[in-house]
């Protein structure tokens, strides 16, 4: 039997290396923001849960209920509201999704934010009304959005946390096509429906 010649090992350049310990260093980085916000949201949650316990603790007397709220400012019995409250469903929070969203935005990740968040079947709608429908949609506008403009500068802060989404703020500079450059500021309200974000809705300042 022919003896197997073994493979002479593979000679990387110096720049091959550098992009090898790069990508290494942008998924430890996406990972350690993940892990950063789920900690976050769980100790949200510990603490939504313990201040829950006590105002039950505070509004029992006698071992009953008391029907009026003892702490000032606590929420009363309100007769016109739903039993169920609204959610986003199974899988991560929004608290969650929002912090890692804009954690690798900050990051110049982007496309690694939407490649992991979006639902395939999302609604992406412009303040002008437009609504670009599913991930193509998202991808064919991000194409032109590229072509024509120039971000300069660009931060995200947020997330501003409810139930079932959150808002991220945008502030920075861009060049136009016309090569003029411009203050940009707008928010974008990012609704979650389990652990994915299924409809993002941009709006400009009005100002």
């Amino acid at each position: 039997m022919p003896k197997k010649e073994h493979a002479q090992p593979e000679v990387l350049t110096p720049e091959q290396i550098a992009a090898h310990e790069a990508r290494k260093a942008e998924k430890a980085a996406a990972k350690e923001a993940e892990k950063a916000a789920k900690a976050a949201a769980k100790a949200a949650k510990a603490a939504e849960k313990a201040a829950a316990k006590a105002a039950k603790k505070d509004g029992k007397k006698d071992g009953k209920k008391s029907s009026k709220p003892e702490a000032s400012g606590a929420a009363p019995r309100f007769k016109h509201v739903r039993k169920k409250k609204l959610s986003s469903g199974k899988g991560p929070t929004p608290q969650e999704i929002g912090a890692s969203l804009v954690s690798l935005f900050n990051a110049g990740k982007s496309d690694e934010a939407e490649q992991t968040w979006y639902h395939r079947k999302i609604d992406s709608i412009e303040d002008d009304g437009s609504v670009f429908e599913g991930w193509k949609g998202v991808q064919e506008k991000g194409a032109w959005w590229k072509e024509n403009f120039t971000v300069l500068s660009m931060k995200a802060s947020g997330p501003y946390v409810c139930s079932t989404g959150f808002t991220v703020v945008y502030s920075g500079r861009v060049r136009m096509p016309d090569g003029t450059e411009v203050d940009a500021h707008e928010c974008g309200v990012y609704t979650v429906e389990d652990g994915r974000i299924v409809r993002e809705q941009f709006m400009k300042a009005a100002y």
